[in-house]
């Protein structure tokens, strides 16, 4: 009898067990699955942020490289398009390396308004007053290629690099909890 006994003991046992076992794996592969869909999920959206990013940046890019070439008569429909991007750009930008862009584009800003302003001027003015205002638009050109082009497009660029580097690192920890998903539902 007590052979029996222990026998039905030890079998109770491994089920209690088994369960045990079953019962983790289980709970274990749920946090694993949600971990990889969280990862998919930021994924996703680095993906169309960079997306929208590089779209609104080379948009802005053309803008501004529209304003500082071209005559006075299209200015004021080259600086709404401009400020429409640059709006677009800080709806997209965050973090303290952020603010930097903003204030290189806020000053763009300002230099493509005083550049507008300057050409309304042109349209009805006399020759001094004519001569004056192109200097300060080749001057506000020139410090809006120089001073601040370069240093917008670099920031921008490495925003996207970090940004890219973030979604390859969560792609790859996506793949290893989905490596480890598979083993341990075997």
């Amino acid at each position: 009898m007590s052979h029996e006994l222990i026998g039905i003991l030890l079998a109770f046992a491994a089920s209690v067990t088994a369960a045990v076992v079953s019962f983790v794996a289980m709970k274990s592969s749920k946090k694993t699955a949600e971990l990889t869909n969280y990862l998919n999920t930021i994924s996703v959206q680095r993906t169309k942020w960079v997306a929208d990013m590089r779209e609104q940046s080379a948009k802005y890019f053309t803008q501004l490289e529209r304003l500082c070439e071209c005559n006075e008569c299209t200015l004021n429909e080259i600086y709404d398009e401009l400020v429409n991007y640059h709006f677009t750009i800080v709806l997209l930008i965050f973090k303290e390396q952020d603010r930097i862009l903003y204030d290189e584009m806020s000053a763009v800003k300002e230099k493509a308004k005083k550049i507008v302003e300057c050409g309304n001027t042109i349209l009805n003015a006399d020759e001094n007053i004519i001569l004056a205002a192109r200097r300060d638009i080749d001057e506000l050109r020139h410090s809006i290629l120089n001073d601040h082009h370069n240093k917008t497009f670099d920031i921008i660029r490495e925003l996207i690099e970090t940004e890219w580097k973030k979604q390859k690192c969560e792609t790859k920890a996506a793949e290893i909890w989905e490596k480890i998903i598979k083993k341990t539902s075997r």
